[in-house]
């Protein structure tokens, strides 16, 4: 009896059907294979691009918050990349990092894959159907000048003035000229408020307004404590956080004394990094200052013209209400009272050939206290002569108006903070007020320090009225702790940038104060 079983030729023949199956299997196979290798190593590459963008964008909002390092400051270094996402078996070999990857080639499962300008990756030697990958952006415009370049805070616009109107000025074409006396100009509108570049912007769209101070260096005048004549300041800007001045100074406060400093290299001629740029431990390339008197409430400071300026509110609350301006506006920079030190820099570069020189501003009169002079019936753009450029691109009301309580305190006789009727339980952070020696004596100006407008530009040193100008002279003293600036609308000839009184930090009909803001 015969076993069934396979001939020779069937086993042929399925071995041959198997051998077709396989030839056409397997590239199919190994193409899904390399398609889910190829898949993934997209998915990679997008999942780093995303995660490095991520992690940039958090650690910016970490630095704003609490001062902390961001690594992405000034671009990313591929051996950086690890610690902002998990690589897995990918390699990073390029990018580039501008406040967004605009480059990044990332090698995954045998592959190379390149970002394109539409957010999709090329696979090695295929082209980008959008290049070049990222467009880059234009670059800001800067002025001849040497001035550091505006830096705009969140919510903060631009604008230019068109010889009629204010409008959001596109910032790659010129929008200030520090050489023409025409300061950069930067607004915060109203919430309800949108407008895009070459708008029109009205007064009563603006819920702040600033104007920009940059960094510079000046030539020691009266470094001595003497008695000098009304003179051009020398000025010169400064790149970036650069401190090219030969001139330091450190505080030397103490409960009793004839000085509130030391300093080396402190003679005529010789340059001075100006103090103002030095906020706390970090170096600034400028800042910005209200171009009005502080207006609005303590519950919601605005700083825009023609409205009454906020006033009859003590030194602790202005303060508190300007550090406000941050959260009520969603700025990320520095809001505070401006300190004296602050008022002084705007002082001296009003002083150069950068504002209005050895011409003095003219007073703001207006008796209902309105900013920049005006009132239903006029506006700051008729009221030039009061502005710190002579011009509608500077700052206003540092001659009349209100006066003006700036941070700048005298200790007590024991060398402690001294607020004497301010409202503070302590003392503020020390990067936010100047601080100076107790003395009895207001007629003692040695106490003030290079660059605050006290000492330096006095012309009959000890006289009340000896300031450049004639500008009210009178130091801080026993009973008044706290200075106060510019004079107000009643002051007449003794009003002015350079003048400077004494008060005890109380609220005042008479008194107002000023925001800077440091992005």
């Amino acid at each position: 009896m015969f076993k069934k079983g396979f001939t020779l030729i069937e086993l042929l023949a399925v071995i041959i059907i198997l051998a077709i199956v396989a030839l056409i299997a397997t590239p199919i196979i190994l193409n899904v294979i390399e398609d889910a290798r190829v898949s993934a190593g997209r998915s990679e590459a997008r999942m780093i691009y995303s995660g490095i963008n991520n992690y940039c964008a958090t650690a910016d909002m970490q630095n704003q918050l609490t001062g902390e390092v961001n690594i992405c400051a000034d671009g990313v270094l591929i051996e950086e990349i690890p610690q902002m996402v998990n690589l897995g078996n990918a390699k990073v070999t390029e990018v580039t990092y501008n406040g967004k990857v605009t480059n990044l080639v990332v090698e995954s499962n045998n592959h190379t894959f390149t970002l394109c300008g539409d957010g999709s990756f090329a696979m090695d030697d295929e082209e980008c159907s959008v290049t070049p990958p990222i467009e880059e952006p234009e670059e800001d415009y800067i002025d001849n000048s040497g001035a550091n370049a505006p830096e705009l805070d969140t919510n903060m616009i631009p604008i230019k003035y068109d010889g009629t109107n204010w409008v959001y000025a596109d910032t790659t074409e010129a929008w200030y000229n520090y050489d023409n006396q025409e300061w950069a100009n930067a607004v915060v509108l109203n919430e309800d408020v949108t407008k895009n570049v070459g708008d029109t912007i009205t007064e009563d769209e603006i819920a702040l307004w600033y104007v920009w101070i940059p960094r510079y260096k000046y030539q020691l005048f009266n470094a001595n404590n003497g008695s000098v004549a009304e003179q051009l300041i020398n000025v010169t800007f400064e790149s970036g956080t650069a401190s090219t001045g030969t001139v330091s100074c450190t505080d030397a406060v103490s409960g009793t004394g004839d000085s509130s400093e030391t300093c080396t290299n402190a003679s005529n001629g010789n340059w001075y990094t100006h103090p103002a740029f030095t906020f706390g431990s970090e170096q600034v390339t400028g800042f910005w200052v209200g171009k009005f008197e502080v207006s609005g409430s303590t519950s919601k400071i605005t700083v825009k013209p023609g409205v009454k300026s906020l006033r009859d509110t003590t030194v602790s609350a202005f303060f508190t209400a300007i550090q406000n301006i941050r959260s009520s506006y969603s700025l990320s920079g520095d809001s505070h009272m401006m300190k004296n030190m602050e008022w002084g820099a705007v002082a001296y570069l009003k002083q150069s050939k950068y504002g209005l020189g050895t011409t003095d501003i003219t007073i703001n009169s207006n008796s209902s206290y309105y900013t920049g002079g005006g009132s239903s019936t006029t506006s700051y753009k008729s009221n030039t002569g009061q502005s710190t450029t002579g011009n509608i691109y500077g700052v206003y009301d540092m001659s009349g108006g209100a006066w003006e309580y700036v941070m700048g305190n005298m200790v007590n006789s024991s060398g402690s903070f001294y607020s004497s009727n301010a409202g503070f339980s302590s003392a503020p952070n020390a990067k936010y007020y100047d601080k100076y020696t107790y003395s009895s004596d207001w007629s003692t100006h040695s106490r003030g320090k290079l660059g605050d407008a006290t000492k330096e530009t006095l012309k009959s040193y000890g006289n009340s009225t000896g300031g450049w100008y004639d500008d009210y002279a009178n130091f801080v003293d026993s009973s008044n702790s706290w200075f106060i600036r510019g004079g107000y609308c009643y002051s007449g000839s003794d009003a002015g940038v350079f003048g400077f009184i004494r008060g005890d930090g109380s609220a005042s009909s008479n008194n107002s104060a000023r925001a800077v803001l440091i992005p």
